[in-house]
This record gives structure tokens, C-alpha cells and sequence, in this order.
């Protein structure tokens, strides 16, 4: 196979660019940002969390439950980080993760406990099927079996689906049944708001026997492991849960988290930074692991060059530096992106539009002046006004009130680090919307009385 070459034309590089798709570990484009951001290896303070210790074979001292939150910005590259993840954990051989995005396999617009716990229920069952050299006997998943055969495949509101479920059930047995019947339901669950309902109320109203059969299928699994000798447990990897509504992320991992709890297994879920800020002390979750955007500049306005390296070498991976009439114009796109990853991809997407060949100056300036209109369309007087007083202060917190996570989560107001500085996104300082509300606080500064 010849190397990765980026893409030289324009056109081309657009076809490639897919903002959804994570880049995995052992792709040509994947940058390790770990130093760009500001702080240690992320698979292993990831790790860590689950008493795993990456560096040292023998220290492993998982706790029976933990369940672990990742906040970050949208595009920030918490999928890209938690395949990185993966792939550690993969190839340390303790733990063996499964990992689930639930965009396209639940509705992530209206997420609730049982849909979770049912497509965690089905990620487990499915990679066990799919798995060699594992065996787990019948007896062993008896439970699900049971709440499957019981409760499920005799809702008289699927009829037809039942029918075709109970078929299954007297053909086949144990984990093979159990993957039939949930890739089954997962599929129907997609066109049928009804088989949707049915079962989140047999999961409520059943939720004890439930749990504790997905708890004895977790059990099954790992002794499965054990014996084969590929891992002593297993860690669940929930992506997409980020990108669900603040209301629903509130529910479900703040005020309702008795359910997750329930579930006898290591497991991580994504989260949005917006639920960070909006509070996040009274949740029984682990809830203080945040994925940082890349740091161009410290706090002090000291230029960070990890930050710099990390995103000239990101911008390298996804087009020829040739398309660029100068060097001096990638630094320009990197310097307007906040070091946040999408929207320099972003950025790079809209020069390419753009350009005919070759990004020379005048399409970098359209492309800045193009990503700052964006912002414009929906900023309003008070969020100008805010922006331009967090950079004011250095970067300090003003507040958290639900127009900063607003404007956190729309990406106006970015922040650092573990979220302890912020700034305003270098676009939107072009606006004069901006500017108008940094002469407003000039002035009213320069007519406060001196201080006695």
C-alpha cells in the first residue's frame, strides 16, 4: 500500500473532509494532541478512572461500578479520543472495551434511561456473538433470556414483531438468541414510534429483573474473558450522548441517575460541556473528566507552539501545504480557529469553496470573514456585551448562567484547559457587534470613580 499523500485540489480536499466521522488511532490523519491541550496522555488519565494504571502491568484495581462522564465542546475530538482509548485498552489486554455511538441506533433527541441501557445491552450482546474464542453457555444469560421471553416477545402491542421474536426464541438459545432478538427490535425501533414506547414501558415498569439480568450478562461476560484469557473486564464506551438536548442530559445524568447506577460495569458516556456549567455536583456519576480544545495561547497571551505544531500538522494531514500560496496562510486559518479541530476544519472547508486552485490571501480573509458571519446571524447586543467581558478579565468566569452556556456550546465563547479560562472565539472578534461592546466597556471603565 503507498503512503497517505493529502489531497492537493480544492474540490478533492472537500470530498474528504466528514465532520461526523472520528479519525481512528491508526489513521494517517490522526494527530496526538495530548501536549496541544495542555496536559497528560488521555488514555491514561482516562484509565485511571477505572483503577487502570496504562504504564504498569501490575497495578489494576477496578472498582466493581464506575460510571464516568466526558464533557467537551462539540468537535473537539472526544470520539478521536476515545478510539485512541480503545485501542490502548485493546492492546494493554486487561480491559475490554465496547464501544457504542448511539447516533443511528437511538433517537438521540429524545434519549431516556431504557433506551440507553437497552443499546448497551445489545453493544455487549452483539460483540460476545461476534467475538472468537468466547463462549458463554445458555444458563449463563438465563435472565435476559427469561425478561426477553417474558416480558418482551408477549407485548400484545407488537403483535406482529412478537410473533416473529417468539419464532426466534424456540430455533435458538443463549447469546446467539439474545443478538437476534435485539438486532431485531433495534431495527423495528427505528420505523415504529409504538414498538419504541412499549418497550421503554417494560423496561420501567420491569426495570429490577432487568437490571439484574444485564448485571448477570456483564458477570457471564467477563468470566467468558477471563477464561479465554483476553481480559478481566469489560469497559462500555458510550459516544453521541453529547449531542443530546440539555433537558434530557439533565434527566439522565443528574436527577435520574439511579438507573445507570443499577448497571454492575465500568462504562463512560459522553456529555454536553453545557450540562458541565449548567451543574453538575449534585450527580452521582463521575462528573469532573474534561477533554480541553487545543491551546494556541497560555492564559497570559504567551503562544503555546505544542498547540501551534499539533494544528499545522492536523491542517498538513488534510490538504498539500502546496495549495497554500504561502505557509504564512495556514498559520492564519489555525489562528482563527481557537485551536478548535472542526472549526479549522470548517474554515478549511469554506477556503476550499472558495478558491479555484491555489488558497492565496483573499480566500483565506473570505473564509475568516465568511466563518465570522455565522456568528453574526444569531449573536445578539448581551452576548457581545459578555464575550467582550470575559476577555476583558483575562479569561476569569463571569458566570454560568444559561446565556454563557449558550454561547459555550455554540462555540462563540471557547475555553481551556480543564475549563478554568476562557475566550471569545477569534471570529467573533472581527464582528462589530464586538467591537462595539469593547468600546462600551472601555468607556464605562474610564468613568468609574478611582477607588478609595
Amino acid at each position: 500500500m503507498s503512503p497517505y499523500s493529502p489531497p492537493r485540489h480544492p474540490l478533492q480536499v472537500i470530498a474528504e473532509l466528514n465532520f461526523d466521522d472520528p479519525i481512528a488511532p491508526t489513521d494517517a490523519r490522526f494527530v496526538d494532541t495530548d501536549a496541544a491541550r495542555g496536559g497528560t496522555s488521555f488514555p491514561i488519565r482516562l484509565a485511571r478512572k477505572f483503577g487502570l494504571d496504562l504504564t504498569r502491568k501490575d497495578v489494576f484495581f477496578p472498582p466493581g461500578k464506575r460510571h464516568v462522564l466526558l464533557f467537551g465542546p462539540i468537535g473537539s475530538g472526544k470520539s478521536t479520543e476515545l478510539g485512541r482509548f480503545a485501542k490502548a485498552l485493546k492492546d494493554d489486554g486487561r480491559v475490554m472495551p465496547i464501544l457504542l455511538n448511539v447516533r443511528g441506533e437511538i433517537d438521540i433527541n429524545n434519549l431516556q434511561y431504557a433506551d440507553m441501557l437497552m443499546a448497551l445491552a445489545a453493544a455487549v450482546v452483539k460483540n460476545l456473538d461476534e467475538a472468537e474464542g468466547i463462549t458463554v453457555a445458555p444458563n449463563k444469560v438465563a435472565a435476559l433470556t427469561a425478561w426477553f421471553t417474558e416480558h418482551v416477545i408477549t407485548d400484545d402491542r407488537i403483535n406482529e414483531l412478537a410473533a416473529e421474536l417468539r419464532s426466534e426464541a424456540s430455533a435458538e438459545a443463549g447469546i446467539p438468541f439474545l443478538a437476534k432478538v435485539m438486532t431485531r427490535l433495534t431495527a423495528a425501533f427505528k420505523t415504529s414510534s409504538v414498538y419504541k414506547d412499549s418497550l421503554r414501558e417494560v423496561v420501567k415498569k420491569t426495570f429490577t429483573q432487568f437490571a439484574e439480568a444485564f448485571n448477570a450478562l456483564v458477570l457471564a461476560a467477563e468470566a467468558a474473558l477471563k477464561q479465554a484469557g483476553k481480559a478481566q473486564r469489560l469497559l462500555l464506551i458510550v459516544d453521541g450522548t453529547d449531542k443530546i438536548p440539555l433537558d434530557d442530559a439533565q434527566r439522565l445524568f443528574v436527577f435520574e441517575t439511579e438507573q445507570l447506577l443499577a448497571i454492575e460495569a465500568l462504562v463512560v458516556y459522553t456529555a454536553p460541556i453545557t450540562l458541565k456549567y449548567s451543574g453538575t455536583s449534585i450527580s452521582k456519576l463521575d462528573a469532573d473528566e474534561v477533554l480541553p480544545i487545543i491551546k494556541l495561547y497560555t492564559r497570559d497571551g504567551t503562544r503555546h507552539e505544542p498547540g501551534w505544531t499539533a494544528m499545522r500538522t492536523m491542517l498538513a494531514k488534510r490538504i498539500d501545504p502546496a495549495t497554500f500560496a504561502a505557509p504564512a496562510l495556514m498559520d492564519r486559518l489555525i489562528e482563527f480557529s481557537g485551536g478548535h479541530p472542526r472549526e479549522l476544519l470548517r474554515l478549511l472547508q469554506i477556503a476550499c469553496q472558495i478558491a479555484d486552485e491555489t488558497i492565496d490571501a483573499a480566500v483565506t480573509d473570505k473564509a475568516i470573514d465568511k466563518l465570522a458571519a455565522d456568528f453574526r446571524y444569531w449573536l445578539n447586543p448581551e452576548d457581545y456585551a459578555l464575550l467582550a467581558q470575559v476577555d476583558a478579565s483575562g479569561g476569569a468566569h463571569v458566570g454560568n448562567d444559561e446565556r454563557t452556556g449558550n454561547l459555550l456550546y455554540r462555540l462563540a465563547l471557547l475555553h481551556y484547559n480543564d475549563g478554568s479560562w476562557r475566550s471569545s472565539h477569534p471570529a467573533v472578534r472581527l464582528l462589530e457587534g464586538y467591537r462595539h461592546a469593547q468600546a462600551e466597556l472601555a468607556k464605562n471603565a474610564a468613568v468609574l470613580p478611582p477607588a478609595s
